[in-house]
């Protein structure tokens, strides 16, 4: 048995623990409100109250949730019936049994079957069923957990599967999400990949701060973001400032393009150990009605409890100045941009918004930004700096090759300096070259200005 495997089988064993102790005490509660129990464990729950949830550490995902959280007897019931739908989908076949002895017209047990599967699926009906003696009060407490509005669902540990949406929301199914099934069974959640219901993809950079090269002022800059992130929770948790202060960051990052802009997040966001996505808004955009703000309510919706920061790329492409002439693709492209600008404001992370063309966006959305943050194209000190760092650890470099000279010369940005040196490494190897000499160096520098 390997290592990595015998590291696995432990965090399982962890987890495991943790949550057979409450899938036992879902069963145990089952088989009494069907009917099953024995004399034993009536007389536990009746006669010794056995039928709150046991106490369990936090040595695991599971256990750390429930006391972080700190969930009532109600709400860790509920929780424990999404989880045993993946992990112990047999403690609901009493329901199954006595569902199919009613014809399935006992509207008590709730749940859902599928004709193509076996499974109970829970609902909210079977979760008053299980957790309540059936008065009315006690309904009451559990549809205050059973609400789009609870904690629970809003921040996306459990969805419904809505079937008909005319009928009560207690009748449609409660499922884990997809994140939550994977740390109750991995411990850790994957990282989402670009795809057409997540339209971002994460950034990932090699680079640490000591490698970008900015001027005092950016860097000055920079520190207000910085802070944020640091002292945003002493800031919100103060009754004072949290009156006045909405959650989250919004900046915009703008200047030429190949500044860093993309980098520097990255950067922020690996210094803080947050995952940075970056969407392009270009991308994102459709010409269907109502279809780029699907494509971004999706996004915000998975965005919105994760400690994420949302890099939003070419920004002039949905924020440009809005048009008033009235015509209707203009009206269209300006509730767009209203829609995507109110999910911005609301965000409670941080935000940037990149572009290459300041001008191009209309002021009165600036304005809603709480930070501005120039990307100045680099000088000739600037460029020296970025092409030593660009070809340190590449190959050496031939006696004739002055980079002082090269910086003044040529008024390139970092992401063109980067070019350059990859396309001389990759042409020097594969003309089995052993330095980097100047004429080598000029030819790919000739290409790279060419493209501009």
């Amino acid at each position: 048995m390997t290592k990595t495997s015998q590291l696995d089988i432990e965090t399982a064993s962890k987890i495991g623990g943790d949550i057979d102790k409450d899938l036992q005490w879902l069963a145990n509660i089952i088989r009494y409100q069907t009917g099953d129990a024995d004399d034993e464990l009536i007389a536990r729950i009746e006669e010794r109250g056995e039928i709150q949830p046991p106490i369990i550490g936090s040595e695991s995902f599971y256990g750390d949730f429930i006391a972080s959280k700190s969930l009532n007897a109600v709400e860790r019931g509920v929780f424990i019936m999404s989880v045993a739908v993946h992990l112990r989908p047999s403690l609901f076949d009493p329901l199954l049994k006595k569902a199919k002895e009613y014809q399935y017209t006992d509207t008590r047990f709730g749940g859902i079957v599928s004709d193509a599967q076996i499974p109970f699926l829970p609902t909210g009906e079977t979760a008053i069923f299980l957790l309540t003696n059936g008065s009315v009060e006690e309904r009451l407490i559990v549809l205050e957990v059973l609400s789009p509005q609870h904690w629970l669902f809003n921040e996306e540990v459990l969805e419904f599967n809505y079937t008909d949406s005319l009928l009560p929301h207690t009748f449609a199914g409660f499922y884990l999400t997809k994140d939550y099934v994977q740390l109750l069974t991995k411990g850790v959640a994957d990282k989402p990949d670009y795809s057409s219901n997540f339209p971002a993809s994460l950034v990932r950079v090699a680079l640490d701060w000591e490698d970008l090269v900015i001027s005092q002022e950016l860097s000055k800059e920079l520190k207000d973001i910085e802070n944020w992130i640091r002292f945003e929770e002493s800031i919100l948790n103060s009754e004072s400032m949290s009156k006045k202060i909405k959650r989250g960051y919004k900046v915009v990052f703008y200047g030429p393009s190949g500044t860093g802009k993309t980098l520097t997040a990255g950067l922020i966001g690996k210094k803080f150990e947050k995952d940075v996505y970056r969407i392009d808004l270009s991308q994102v955009s459709s010409k269907y009605i109502g279809e780029t703000e699907k494509n971004l309510e999706r996004l915000f919706k998975q965005a919105r409890n994760k400690n994420w920061i949302l890099f939003f790329d070419e920004g002039e492409s949905l924020f440009g100045k809005r048009g008033n002439s009235g015509q209707s693709n203009e009206r269209y492209a300006n509730q767009q941009v209203g829609f995507l600008l109110q999910k911005i404001e609301d965000h409670p992370g941080v935000v940037i918004l990149a572009t290459n063309l300041k001008g191009n966006i209309d002021e009165a959305f600036l304005r809603r930004f709480q930070k501005m943050i120039y990307f100045e194209a680099p000088d000739a000190d600037y460029r020296y700096e970025l092409w030593q760092k660009a070809f340190e650890g590449t190959l050496p470099l031939a006696d004739d090759v002055d980079l002082k000279q090269i910086s003044k010369a040529h008024k390139l940005v970092g992401g063109q300096i980067v070019n350059i040196v990859k396309q001389s490494v990759l042409r020097a190897m594969g003309q089995e070259m052993p330095v980097l000499d100047k004429r080598l160096i000029h030819s790919c520098i000739v290409e790279e200005e060419k493209k501009s």
